[in-house]
């Protein structure tokens, strides 16, 4: 219970009515001061016995489904059984898988349908979570004192990975047509018809559009291009490093379930590995809405572990799962100087059965640090040190190309669209 000004007023008025009788001496006013403190009293009994009737309650409407990353509106539910509007202040408090603003709120709430506040949220971590005990205050009728109360809300919230928007998804199975290349010879379907060239074999020669231009003309066949890609998502103690406003595991979450999707919409087949010591998921590679349902369901439940990463048991478990050559994405750290050595035996170990492609993610810019002007007395030490990491980095990247492999580093803002750009011109150059 914290005192309103009416409370406070009675109060004041009790005790400016003790010093006064103090002061005049008169017997008959000596008590006097005890009626503002006895009507008090009354006044907060009473309040008290509303407040119990009121019978607050509190709903918590999430987002079904919320997905990672993205903000949505929280709707919080106020109502009570009080023929009167109630006056409550509510300090919202959300659980650590959710990022929101919590500052306090007054809100009128009427009698019957109740009040509805909506606060924007955003989803930080993948699976499910309950909300916890809101702590709440209720006005009293009198003015006389705000009533604590702790308001349970039995909602659970599911935070799942995200999704390609009807616009990306429509751009993805429009460049479907990617997969198809020319052959002379027979093929899935016809892609063209052209004048003939020398050295055309028989087979391919169009009869009747030859009779009815009066020359030559042939066949061009699209040939499908059915494409197997396996991603292996490290989710050891160094996917919990904070990259913007996700984690590492986010990033690498929400880029795997959306790169299976557009990876669906070329008629390709997806694959996941987890690892962290150990392998702990496999999936091999399966076509259609049921291969993208599978690899979500993986990623909802994943979480980092305590444990450094080993990748070579994730290059294990493809070789042995994997049999057709595929292109095999590594998301996991190649900052660290420790992950260098495992990581180029990982990737020697997939060739050349599979073709790996290496994506990283990180947070910091040594470049525009080292090159940064100094106005501090720090500031130059910062730079050598931008200027060693920039180094390390670099001699990290070149030992782990000089194994063939692709290897990206990329900040979060460009982090999905470098991995979508360069499966695409894998796809083009028929690396796979």
């Amino acid at each position: 219970m914290n005192l309103r000004q009416n409370g406070l007023v009675l109060i004041l008025a009790a005790a400016l009515l003790g010093i006064a009788a103090q002061w005049a001496g008169i017997p008959g006013v000596a008590n006097l001061w005890a009626l503002p403190l006895a009507l008090l009293l009354l006044g907060l009994a009473y309040e008290r016995w509303v407040c119990t009737r009121a019978a607050l309650r509190l709903a918590i409407h999430t987002p079904v489904p919320w997905h990672l990353a993205q903000p949505r509106a929280v709707r919080w539910h106020l109502s009570h059984a009080l023929p009167r509007s109630l006056t409550v202040r509510l300090a919202p408090q959300a659980p650590v898988a959710v990022e929101m603003s919590t500052g306090i709120r007054t809100v009128q709430v009427p009698p019957h349908a109740g009040a509805q506040l909506a606060l924007p949220g955003v989803a930080r971590r993948l699976g499910e979570t309950g909300w916890p005990v809101q702590p709440t205050r209720v006005a009293g009728p009198l003015g006389l004192a705000w009533w604590s109360l702790r308001l349970a809300a039995d909602q659970v919230t599911r935070i799942v990975p995200a999704v390609l928007d009807l616009k990306e998804a429509a751009a993805g199975a429009a460049a479907a047509g990617s997969r198809l290349s020319h052959a002379i010879g027979p093929g899935t379907q016809v892609e063209q018809l052209r004048s003939y060239r020398s050295g055309d074999p028989l087979r391919v020669i169009d009869w009747h559009a030859t009779a009815r231009r009066r020359q030559l003309v042939s066949r061009d066949y699209a040939a499908d291009q059915h494409l197997d890609v396996v991603v292996a998502l490290d989710v050891g103690r160094a996917s919990r490093v904070q990259c913007g406003e996700l984690d590492r595991l986010g990033h690498y979450v929400n880029a795997t379930a959306r790169l299976a999707q557009h990876v669906v919409a070329q008629d390709d087949r997806i694959g996941l590995v987890l690892f962290g010591d150990q392998p702990l998921a496999v999936l091999p590679p399966t076509r259609g809405i049921a291969g993208v349902m599978r690899v979500r369901e993986l990623l909802t439940g994943v979480k980092s572990q305590d444990t450094d990463s080993n990748v070579l048991h994730a290059a294990s478990q493809v070789l042995r799962r994997v049999r057709h050559r595929s292109l095999v994405v590594l998301l996991t750290d190649i900052e660290d100087a420790g992950s260098e050595a495992p990581l180029s035996a990982a990737l020697r170990l997939l060739q050349p059965r599979h073709l790996p492609f290496v994506v990283g993610l990180s947070q910091l810019e040594p470049l525009a640090i080292a090159e940064r002007n100094p106005q501090d007395w720090l500031d130059p030490w910062l730079s050598l040190a931008a200027a060693h990491t920039l180094s390390q980095r670099e001699r990290a990247l070149r030992a782990l190309r000089s194994t063939g492999a692709q290897v990206v580093l990329s900040t979060p803002v460009d982090f999905e669209r470098r991995l979508f750009e360069q499966y695409g011109q894998f796809r083009q150059r028929r690396r796979i």
